[in-house]
């Protein structure tokens, strides 16, 4: 293993700002165009992923979101109409809900994933070549396989 140097460091919290100033970018381009937080656009995205419906621990366990936090987004979520939740007992758990993607969130989440691709294209991709998508992959799968 590397020994931890200065340049290691450096390059840790180089990737911790670069990362924090795009995920702002792409937050306020959601904001400015729909009204909608990146943070919410996720939610959206995983159920989307999931077939428009999962269950409130899944959707936690795709966001590793905190419980309390998402259940606050999700109280918000519905009360704009953009998501519903429903009981969903199952034999070892009665508590269970699902959340699922309203017809107006469908909507919403379809002209967000424009802006999102866009945004996305403008702060990050565009100026990387084939060779550093190679190398970002790299690198992602060497640090997240822990």
């Amino acid at each position: 293993m590397p020994r931890l140097d200065a340049e290691r460091v450096a390059l840790f919290r180089s990737l911790g700002i670069a990362t924090t100033a795009i995920i702002r970018r792409v937050d306020a381009d959601l904001v400015d165009e729909l009204q909608l937080p990146l943070a919410w656009f996720d939610v959206m995205t995983a159920l989307q992923r999931g077939g428009g419906s999962l269950r409130v621990s899944d959707l936690r366990d795709v966001l590793d979101e905190i419980p309390s936090s998402l259940s606050r987004r999700l109280d918000r979520m519905e009360e704009e109409g953009w998501v519903s939740r429903r009981p969903t007992p199952t034999a070892d758990d009665r508590r269970a809900v699902t959340v699922a993607l309203t017809k107006r969130g469908r909507a919403l989440w379809r002209d967000a994933n424009v802006c999102y691709r866009r945004s996305v294209q403008q702060h990050f991709a565009k100026d990387l070549s084939a060779t550093d998508i190679a190398a970002l992959q790299r690198v992602i799968g060497k640090v997240s396989s822990d």
